[in-house]
Formats: C-alpha cells, structure tokens, sequence
C-alpha cells in the first residue's frame, strides 16, 4: 500500500464540519430561525416544545434516526447529541422524498440529488429559502439500507421520482431545483411532467451537466476517484486527506477516508459509516452511469441556468429547453454541489428574484 492508499486516523474529537453535526446544524438554525454552534443549547437558543418536535422530525426524516423529546431532553447540544446519537445512517428509511423545513405559505421547493444521491449539500440552500415555505429533498433510494434495485437510467429515475412527488403534491405547483447530475433530472421530471400530473412552477439548475453525443463511460477506478474526491469536497476536507489517481484507486479505502470525511474522528472506522458511504458509491456510480447514457429530449421548462466557469455545456441545455432560458456563468472557483454550499447567499438572492419572491 503507497502513501496514496494509506487510510488516514482522525484525531479523536469529531470535526465541527462532520455530516452528521453539519446537517444537525443546518436543521436547528432552520427551526430556531437563528444561527447556532455545537454547543448552543437547544432550548436556551429560543427551542420550546413545538420546535423541539418539529426539530425532532427533521432529525429522523434527514438522518434517518429514532430519537424522542426524552433525547433531545438529556442531549440539549448538538456536541451532545451528536456523540451519543450519531448513528451514520444519513438518509431517510421510507422514502426518496424528505422535508427539510417547516410547511409556509409560499410555493415548495424540491432539491433534487446530485450524482452523490445525498440533498445535504443544499442545508445552506434550505436555511435561507424555507423561511414560510416547505423545502423537500429527492435523494437516491438507494442510500437506505436493504433498498431494492432502482432503475438504472435518468428516464427511470424521473418516473420514479415522479411518483413520489405526486404522491405529496398532486396537482399542487412546487418549484424544482438541482445541481450537477441533478440538473438532468430536473430536465426530465419536466419533460414528464404533464403526463404524470405534475405542476412544475420553475426550474433552478446549478452547475448542471447535460451531453448531446456519446461519451466514453468512466472506468470503474475512474470512478472510484471521482466519488472519493467529491465526498471530500462536499466535506470540505480536501486538504485533509491523501489524494487517489485511478492508477492506485482503492475502494476500501476511499469508503473507509470518506467515512471518517463525513462522519468525523471515531466514526471513520465504523462499520455503519463504511456501510453508508458503500451505499453512497453505489448510488453514485448509478447516477454517473444513467447520466452517462443519458441523452435529453426538448422540454417545455423555464429554467434559470448558473454555471460554473469551467461548465462547457450551456449549448447542450440551449437546444433541449423549450421554454424561456435564464443562463449565467457564475465568476467562483467552486463547482458542483460544493459550489451551492460556498456560493449560496448569492444562489438565494438569484432564486428569489428569479420566483419573482423580492
């Protein structure tokens, strides 16, 4: 094994930025409508009974966990919280489709998952934009444990999709948003759309990818890599952990640095958080094979496009969107889902004047 392969040993205190404490602080600034810390105790911070059930509820639905009023009773930290209940499941046990703020007045906003399956990426998204409104998340079934096969093209996915969204909304308006490979689906629920019953309002797409003409497939350890360094990405833990070039990739131990990236010290070597970030290779490679093949038809869509600057696909969506196109190439080194964490007060700002909300 070279010093690519080395898995590396996180010191033993879990890191602020772990998945399980980002999304934990993500949901109590949503229902506590202020920022917080780790260490901010829920109840002191404003928390009553009804926002401690509605917190509650957020917990379970993103993270997939069981826990009680009696929990956030003992555990009133996300310090606290987080070391006694973090069982790194991270996904949702019944459904593709989770709420990730409190129902309000305005129009829902569904973000659909990029290529990682995950709708983490979006927490700061959520923060901003579910203020009087309900923000859901489509993540990749199979990031739930003992999840069956699901459909293993971007046309599948959407139907499936479909379903799900017309099972929460019926033919109530909801808005669309997605990044990366998300973008294509969001293409494609549109396509769908009126055959299915869905009223899509409009669509947002971040730095998405679409091909007109084949592609040559990524090898399996192309995608090793291409998992393994957009885990650390959305970790933000580059830096933090030795790079892997197709050359040398390893799977074992991109899942076993990628567990301790998102789970942080004393989870990165937990059989659950290895099995979660297996389930996430797996949807990944999913994602990239269907979009792979994927090859879009026109869809009457208005969508505001923001790109990245290395994003060279803008031509592609131009020929496929048959409603109104709203493109921008946005001046930022972030790309991806990375770039909706990093850019998001200027993605807010972009969404809301585009929802016509100012």
């Amino acid at each position: 094994m070279n010093a690519a392969q080395t898995a590396v040993i996180p010191s033993a205190e879990p890191a602020a930025q772990s998945l399980v404490r980002q999304i934990l602080l993500d949901i109590w600034s949503t229902t506590l409508k202020r920022d917080v810390t780790v260490h901010d105790n829920f109840f002191r911070a404003g928390g009553d009974s009804l926002t401690a059930l509605v917190t509650i509820e957020q917990i379970n639905q993103r993270l997939g966990w069981q826990i009680n009023l009696g929990d956030l009773m003992r555990f009133q930290t996300i310090a606290e919280l987080s070391a006694e209940k973090a069982q790194p499941q991270a996904a949702n046990t019944e459904t593709a489709l989770i709420r990730m703020s409190n129902q309000g007045s305005r129009t829902p906003i569904v973000f659909v998952h990029a290529g990682h399956g995950m709708v983490d990426g979006y927490g700061r998204l959520v923060r901003e934009l579910g203020a009087d409104r309900a923000c859901y998340g489509l993540q990749s079934p199979l990031l739930v444990e003992g999840a069956g096969s699901v459909p293993d093209d971007i046309q599948g996915l959407a139907g499936l999709y479909a379903d799900a969204l017309q099972d929460e909304f019926g033919e109530d308006e909801f808005h669309l948003f997605g990044s990366c490979a998300g973008g294509a689906l969001c293409l494609e629920l549109n396509r769908i759309a009126a055959d299915r019953g869905l009223t899509i309002g409009r669509t947002i797409v971040v730095d998405g990818y679409l091909e007109q003409n084949s592609v040559d497939a990524m090898s399996e350890d192309e995608l090793i890599v291409d998992f393994y360094e957009g885990v650390l990405r959305m970790s933000g833990t580059t830096e933090q952990f030795p790079s892997m070039s197709p050359r040398d990739a390893d799977l074992d131990v991109a899942l076993r640095n990628s567990a301790a990236a998102m789970f942080g010290a004393g989870l990165g070597f937990d059989e659950r958080a290895e099995a979660f970030c297996r389930r996430l290779h797996t949807s990944f490679v999913s994602t990239a094979r269907a979009w792979e093949s994927y090859r879009p038809e026109p869809a009457d869509v208005d969508l505001l496009l923001l790109l990245a600057r290395d994003n060279h696909t803008l031509d592609a969506w131009s020929s496929v969107v048959e409603g109104e196109l709203t493109a921008e190439v946005l001046d930022s080194g972030f790309y991806g889902q990375r770039l909706c964490i990093e850019e998001a007060p200027y993605l807010v700002a972009r969404t809301i004047n585009y929802l016509g909300e100012n």
